[in-house]
């Protein structure tokens, strides 16, 4: 007895979990038969509601609003790095931005490099902007005081043979005798004279250049040897134009020795225009670009780094001519702080005719999958109502967002193609089912009406597990985060939803006039005209993409060979994706955005050849503290920061306010003065002509005013150079290494360490943790929807494996193409998913549904079956997807050519997956069919009847299944007859 009712249990358990699927199935396909039975009743107000809605968004358009702002785009919130820059901006309020030009030759340290290079100069200098406020150089540059020439301390300069090589050391200035610096100026000049005389100074614009050792003179110039100029940049120490001292060594790259290790030349010399900025001015709205890669700068300043560029444009084209028939002639390269936010931004819009194309491929090849070559099955209208579901459900998804006050970004330029991807899948599998319909002749018959309904209660339960799976794999990717990724993922989301929402009801409406439309013989591009000789089809008609499945899965795929051919290939193409995912780097390089070609891509390429160990410019930060009591602790971090092999070279103004103090104001330790004679001294130094250049590096309470102790400190900072790294764990190592060195200096107060290129760094950062949680959610996401939405335990598992293989596959072979973890490939990832789960879900259920009977227990004919009826919408939706973006291969943007690489990929693999590795498995352990345990007897054929009577007669008892030609796609209603 006990046995017996455990074995009864064990079968009402089993029993349950099998009614679960066919309950689910039959629940769908009865929901989207009443669906489309309504729809096709009154199709005219389905589509004028829909246009309705989609017009009503367009209001929301009214709150749309495009972030430019790249903190807001690719750095984390909460990173410390924004954190760090808002800070920054909010305290210090100004900002530099560089614009460089660089002459190479075989020598520039020759007296005609250096008159052509003056002459470029000067004309450069001269230039202004035509528009706007007409500025010029002198009213945007960084401004700094000139120390005349009867106040500064002249010191004796030694003799060619007892001067080194030392201007091209980073050491140099630290290994200078200090107490032969004019420190002490004070210290002979009465502060009120000094001051008196430094207030009188006036002011002129930082220009940085080797010419300024000669004052700019031409004449002098012209006289000079190359030996004369050599043993010039390596004895003047202090600018003759602006009285500061400067190391000009550091302007020349590609240094030329003799034999014996004496610098003898030089192949290339920079010159550096430095620009203020108003942080406080700087409006991102105006300024910013459509792909948020602009740098702050205001609007004077933007116009003047235009105008530098076309100067330098000029000049470079007129010293090309000049120089053409020269062997190694004189040559320029240029950028300004614009050049990459420029670049960037028409490098992504500079392709939008192969865009164009591609979506104008991709409509025509949708027509022709569609119709048939008859000009009443021409579907010309429907076609276009299905492209116009994609472009409504964009709409809707904008106008949505923007109410909800997300963001549009410059990474949703994607969205429209993944759209269109889905929209022309579901198109296809609709017309599968519709095909499928007419493939029993007996539904010929049947009202227009019933066979609309019909065909989406197949095609709708299809579609709707697909669509749902998509749009919480993207709600899940919203948890990412990387801002940009996140307001992707937000509009994908909605987005796909809408579209399955237009898919259903505006396109089903249309689809239902256009059947119409063919049945009363009309024209399909113009249905005013009738074509009464038209013949449709009487009869039962295989499609020649059936035959020719039948065929290669008959007498290839699901052969004795064909199967472990096809498990082999897969478990090869799976070893090859392990092992290239293993070695898949995260690595983004932000010059990959700049096309080759480009006169920046030209300009960087020379200077990673000429000066390959500059490294990135950073600096230290600290804010508002008891700078006398944490003095020592910020002369230790000095030490510590000095002795580091991450760091090629610090400018540390703590350092040489220690010595000032001793050398010149006889003070041993600042630690010990009272706050009064700290401020003092500091007043003294930043006002010193070694310690003038360190005002710059302060921001105070107050004014700072020579001969009255500094006002209090906000913030100061210090000036480093990264060494040159080579990989992402190289610069993320110092990045974090150098983070933790500040914060455990024991300084009490905020002490940060901040580069520009943080901002890529951190967000490389974050992606290499992002990729692996975002694709182990979705994964999740995948299983968990499939097996609410399919119920079928062993199919839910078959369809987890599709994707987990297709996203390793993908990630491996980008290993083998060249391709990088990153922002890019991030998003295009997060794609994979959603089509790669359509690939496998599309014939999992086909063959779920299929109401060809299991043979002698074989499945075989079933998978067949199955693939025979979807796998051609499949390969069209597809094949699709791949021609929209077949003209973005020979992209010269980075991010296009990204996606096209990913895409291929993801189609490709997620295809062999889905119509390859899935159906043989599905032949050999697939799970049984849900019609068979239905208790489905369709021999006899009842009229549909209302909602609430089908639910009265479901009854899932076992019966006999009857052949293939009387079970296929029966209405919901007589399928579930007893």
């Amino acid at each position: 007895m006990e046995n017996n009712s455990g074995n009864k249990a064990k079968s009402s358990v089993r029993t349950l979990l099998r009614r679960v699927p066919v309950q689910i199935s039959r629940t769908s396909e009865r929901v989207f038969y009443e669906l489309g039975l309504r729809i096709a009743q009154r199709p005219a107000r389905w589509l004028a509601g829909s246009t309705v809605v989609v017009l009503f968004c367009l209001a929301g358009l009214l709150c749309f609003r495009q972030e430019k702002n790249p903190l807001k785009l690719w750095v984390p919130p909460d990173s410390d790095f924004l954190r760090d820059t808002e800070w920054i901006m909010e305290n210090f309020g100004q900002g530099l931005r560089v614009q460089t030009l660089i002459m190479t030759g075989e020598n520039v340290l020759e007296p005609r490099a250096l008159m052509k290079l003056n002459e470029v100069t000067s004309r450069i200098l001269k230039s202004h902007a035509t528009t706007g406020g007409n500025t010029s150089w002198t009213d945007v540059c960084l401004k700094i005081p000139v120390i005349p020439k009867f106040v500064r301390t002249l010191r004796q300069i030694n003799s060619p043979d007892n001067v080194g090589d030392y201007f091209f050391d980073d050491e140099q200035d630290e290994s200078e005798n200090e107490d032969e610096d004019s420190f002490g100026i004070l210290s002979w000049i009465p502060t009120s004279v000094y001051c008196n005389t430094y207030n009188s100074f006036e002011k002129s614009c930082y220009l940085k250049s080797i010419l300024d050792v000669w004052n700019f003179d031409d004449a002098t110039m012209s006289n000079l040897t190359t030996d004369e100029i050599v043993r010039s940049i390596k004895t003047v120490k202090t600018s003759p134009s602006l009285g500061h001292k400067m190391n000009y060594g550091e302007l020349l790259g590609g240094i030329i020795r003799d034999d014996t290790g004496r610098i003898i030349g030089a192949t290339a010399v920079k010159t550096q225009w430095f620009l203020n900025v108003n942080f406080s001015a700087v409006d991102m709205d105006k300024i910013g670009n459509d792909v948020g890669t602009a740098d702050w700068a205001t609007e004077d300043v933007l116009e003047w780094e235009k105008v530098f560029l076309e100067s330098a444009k000029d000049e470079t084209d007129k010293l090309r001519l000049e120089e053409r028939i020269i062997e190694g002639g004189l040559a320029l390269w240029y950028e300004a702080g614009r050049s990459f936010g420029d670049i960037s931004s028409s490098a992504m819009f500079q392709d939008i005719a192969k865009l164009i194309g591609g979506i104008m491929l991709m409509s025509f090849y949708v027509q022709v999958i569609l119709s048939r070559f008859n000009w009443v099955e021409w579907r010309f209208c429907l076609t276009s109502a299905g492209l116009m579901c994609v472009g409504g459900a964009f709409i809707i998804a904008v106008g949505i967002c923007s109410l909800a006050g997300v963001p549009y970004g410059p990474v949703h330029t994607s969205l429209p193609f993944m759209l269109m991807g889905l929209g022309v899948d579901d198109i296809f599998v609709m017309m599968a089912a519709w095909d499928q319909l007419h493939s029993n002749e007996q539904n010929h018959v049947r009202p227009v009406t019933e066979r609309i309904a019909l065909m989406l209660s197949h095609a709708g339960s299809s579609i709707f597990i697909t669509s749902l799976t998509d749009v919480v794999a993207f709600v899940i990717g919203a948890s990412t985060i990387l801002p940009s990724l996140q307001s992707f993922c937000i509009y994908a989301a909605v987005g796909v939803f809408v579209t399955f929402l237009l898919q259903i009801t505006f396109f089903v409406a249309f689809f239902t006039l256009d059947t119409k439309r063919i049945e009363a013989k009309r024209n399909g591009i113009l249905p005013c005209i009738v074509h009464s000789v038209y013949q449709p089809r009487t009869k039962n008609e295989d499609r020649i993409s059936w035959r020719v499945t039948g065929f290669l899965y008959s007498r290839g795929i699901l052969t004795r060979w064909g199967k472990p051919a096809v498990l082999v290939i897969t478990a090869g193409i799976a070893a090859f994706g392990i092992y290239g995912s293993t070695r898949l780097e995260q690595h983004f390089d932000p010059e990959w955005f700049l096309p080759e070609g480009t006169y920046l891509a030209e300009y960087l390429d020379q200077f990673k050849q000429h000066y390959p160990e500059q490294g990135h410019e950073g600096f230290i930060f600290m804010g508002e503290l008891d700078y006398v009591s944490n003095f020592p602790k910020i002369l230790q971090l000095c030490e510590t920061l000095k002795s580091l092999d991450i760091l090629q070279n610090i400018d540390q103004w703590p350092v040489k306010f220690a010595r000032f103090a001793k050398n010149q104001l006889y003070v041993e330790d600042l630690s010990k003065v009272d706050e009064s004679s700290f401020r003092n001294y500091l007043s003294q130094f930043l006002f010193s002509k070694s310690g003038g250049k360190y005002q710059t590096n302060f921001r105070f309470a107050g004014n700072l005013s020579c001969g009255e102790p500094a006002p209090k400190i906000l913030i100061s900072s210090m000036e480093f150079i990264f060494a040159k790294f080579h990989d992402p764990k190289e610069w993320l190592g110092a990045m974090d290494g150098l983070k933790e060195i500040c914060s455990g200096s024991g300084i009490d107060g905020f002490v940060t360490v901040w580069s520009k290129v943080f901002a890529t760094w951190v967000t490389d950062k974050a992606i290499s943790q992002e990729v692996t949680r975002n694709l182990i959610l979705a994964l999740i996401c995948v299983m968990g929807m499939t097996a609410v939405l399919v119920a079928e335990l062993q199919t839910c598992f078959w369809i987890f494996l599709c994707v987990l293989l297709t996203l390793v596959d993908v990630c491996g072979l980008m290993y083998y193409w060249g391709l990088t973890i990153d922002i890019v490939s991030c998003i295009g990832l997060e794609l994979a998913v959603g089509l790669s789960v359509d690939y496998a879900a599309h014939v999992a259920h086909s063959f779920l549904n299929s109401a060809v009977p299991d043979v002698g227990g074989s499945r075989v004919p079933r998978t067949i079956s199955a693939v025979k009826h979807i796998g051609a919408a499949v390969v069209y939706g597809a094949g699709s997807t791949l021609l929209a973006l077949s003209l973005l291969a020979t992209s010269e943007a980075y991010v296009f050519r990204s996606f096209f690489k990913i895409f291929f990929l993801v189609v490709t693999i997620g295809l062999w997956h889905g119509l390859m590795f899935l159906p043989v498995v599905f032949s050999v352990i697939g799970p049984r069919a849900l019609r068979c345990d239905s208790g489905d007897d369709t021999s006899k054929q009842t009229v549909p009847k209302p909602w609430k009577t089908v639910q009265n007669e479901i009854d899932l008892n076992k019966d006999d299944v009857r052949g293939e030609a009387e079970t296929e796609l029966m209405s919901p209603v007589e399928n579930n007859k007893e």
